[in-house]
């Protein structure tokens, strides 16, 4: 008796079905590829890079100040008539660790002299609900003050020669860019603003 075409051919695909199945069991199948590395910034980080050499290192300007008093005459061999002149600086400042710093700040002072101040100092984030606030105690030498303005900072020789402590007050708005106010004894305040590289 024949079989119909149809059931034929249905047939003779289940028994080509059926050994392309069992030919496919006795092969190992080939290992899927591993998928390629993620790219972005973050693998420069995850592969180990250095940091930047400038990483830690804050740069700050200070525009202008404000004094607490009128310029005046203090003592014999300084000027009669003396007025403040227009006050800027300039800081670079790294951070050593957590809490310490040292930098070089060049400024011009209250008196128009060209001065430096070199300095190691401690700051500190006294609230962990602000941990932007920071307050900075910084102390070392400075130079600038010279004849006849050299008795109008403590500690000063008629050189300009000096030691001297600065406190500031300050805040970090983002993680590179902040500001902070420098107490400048009972002479007055300076404002700074600053950027810190990470």
């Amino acid at each position: 008796m024949r079989l119909p075409l149809t059931t034929a051919f249905l047939t003779g695909l289940g028994s080509l079905l059926f050994s392309l199945g069992a030919h496919a069991q006795s092969t190992p199948l080939a290992a899927a590829p591993e998928p390629a590395p993620a790219q972005g910034p973050a693998q420069g980080l995850a592969s180990g890079e250095p940091p930047s050499a400038l990483s830690g290192w804050m740069f700050g300007y200070a525009p202008f100040d404000w004094h607490f008093s009128d310029a005046k005459k203090e003592h014999d061999f300084e000027p009669d008539e003396q007025k403040h002149a227009y006050v800027w600086l300039l800081q670079a400042e790294k951070q050593l660790d957590d809490r310490h710093v040292a930098g070089f700040a060049y400024f011009r002072n209250s008196f128009g002299q060209p001065s430096q101040y070199t300095y190691y100092g401690w700051r500190f984030r006294p609230f962990d609900s602000m941990p932007g606030l920071f307050v900075k105690l910084t102390g070392g030498v400075i130079h600038g003050y010279k004849y006849p303005y050299n008795k109008k900072i403590p500690f000063n020789n008629r050189h300009g020669w000096g030691i001297t402590a600065i406190p500031a007050l300050g805040y970090d708005f983002t993680p590179n860019w902040g500001g902070q106010i420098n107490v400048l004894g009972n002479a007055g305040l300076m404002f700074q603003i600053n950027y810190t590289v990470r």
